[in-house]
C-alpha cells in the first residue's frame, strides 16, 4: 500500500515536472525580473470598499473615478490621501467592468452589454441614461472614451466563436447613441508580437480587461488580467508592442487610466494581497 502511494506521488510530481519543463520558455511559469519591461513606482492599497476594483478613470487633481463589479457606485479616491473621499450611487447591483469619464459624465460599462451615461455624475443631480449593445455573451470588461471621434471604444474579454481569429474592439457612437457592428480594430490572434507567449493563435492568448487611450502619444493601451500582460496598439489599432507583467505584483490587473501628462495607473483587484493601484513607467525602448 505505501509503495503504491509513493508511485501515485512521484507520478503527479513527474507530471508536474513535464508541465513545467514544456511551457516554461513560453508561459508566465518562468517569469522573472529579467522580463521585466517597466518599473512600479508608487503604489497605494485600497481600502475593503474597492477591493473588487474593476476599473478606473483619472478626473484630475490626483483623483480616481473607480468603480468595482458588486455595487453601481462610483466612488472618487485620492492618491494625496489615500482615501475614498466620495461615493456616486448611480445604479443597482450588477457586475460592472469599466468606467471612463469626459468632462462632466462618466460612462459605465456592465459586464453584459449595458452601458449606463452618468450625467454631472458629480454635481448631486445626476441623470442616468441606459443603453444596451448586442455583446450580451461576449463578457466585456473595457471602455475608453475616443476623443477624437466622440465615441467609447469597448473590448471583450471573451467570445461565443471558438474559431474566430481575432479579438474586436468596438465602438458606441455618442452622438447617435448607436453601437457600431463592425469591430473598429481587431487584434489577431496570431499576430507575430504573440511569438513565444504561450496560446498563440487561440482565443485565450488575449482576454482584455482594459482599454485606455495614451493622451501624450495617441496610443491605446489594451490591458490583460487573467495572464497579466500590456499590449500597445497604434493610434489607427495595429500592435505595436507587448509588455509582460509580473503576476505576483499584477495579481488582477482590471483598471487602467492615464493623467494628462502621461503618467499610467493600473489597478489591481484584491487577490493574494489587498487590492492596489500602482504607477507604472514603461523602459525606455
Amino acid at each position: 500500500m505505501k509503495k503504491m502511494v509513493l508511485l501515485i506521488v512521484l507520478a503527479v510530481f513527474a507530471v508536474v515536472a513535464l508541465i513545467y519543463f514544456l511551457f516554461k520558455d513560453n508561459s508566465y511559469i518562468s517569469f522573472d525580473d529579467s522580463d521585466k519591461t517597466y518599473k512600479v513606482l508608487q503604489k497605494w492599497e485600497l481600502p475593503d470598499e474597492l477591493d473588487e476594483i474593476s476599473g478606473m478613470s483619472w478626473i484630475g487633481n490626483s483623483k480616481i473615478a473607480c468603480i468595482q463589479d458588486e455595487d453601481g457606485i462610483i466612488f472618487i479616491f485620492d492618491l494625496e490621501s489615500s482615501k475614498v473621499i466620495s461615493t456616486i450611487k448611480f445604479g443597482e447591483e450588477g457586475d460592472y467592468e469599466a468606467i471612463t469619464v469626459h468632462g462632466p459624465d462618466a460612462y459605465v460599462m456592465r459586464s453584459d452589454g449595458h452601458i449606463f451615461e452618468v450625467l454631472n455624475y458629480r454635481s448631486g443631480r445626476i441623470r442616468v441614461n441606459e443603453y444596451e449593445i448586442p455583446l450580451r455573451n461576449y463578457d466585456i470588461e473595457g471602455l475608453a472614451f475616443d476623443d477624437e471621434n466622440n465615441r467609447l471604444l469597448i473590448t471583450v474579454k471573451d467570445v461565443p466563436h471558438e474559431d474566430q481569429d481575432y479579438k474586436g474592439i468596438y465602438a458606441f457612437d455618442l452622438k447617435q447613441k448607436k453601437f457600431i457592428q463592425e469591430p473598429v480594430f481587431k487584434i489577431h490572434t496570431d499576430d507575430p508580437i504573440f511569438e513565444g507567449i504561450n496560446g498563440r493563435g487561440s482565443q485565450r492568448i488575449i482576454r482584455p480587461s482594459e482599454i485606455e487611450k495614451n493622451p501624450v502619444t495617441g496610443e491605446w493601451y489594451v490591458l490583460e488580467g487573467h495572464q497579466p500582460k500590456l499590449m500597445i496598439l497604434t493610434p489607427t489599432g495595429q500592435a505595436k508592442e507587448i509588455h509582460l507583467l509580473d503576476p505576483e505584483v499584477f495579481q488582477q490587473a482590471e483598471g487602467l487610466t492615464f493623467s494628462p501628462q502621461g503618467t499610467m495607473y493600473i489597478s489591481n483587484e484584491s487577490r493574494r494581497a489587498p487590492a492596489d493601484i500602482l504607477e507604472v513607467k514603461l523602459d525606455e525602448n
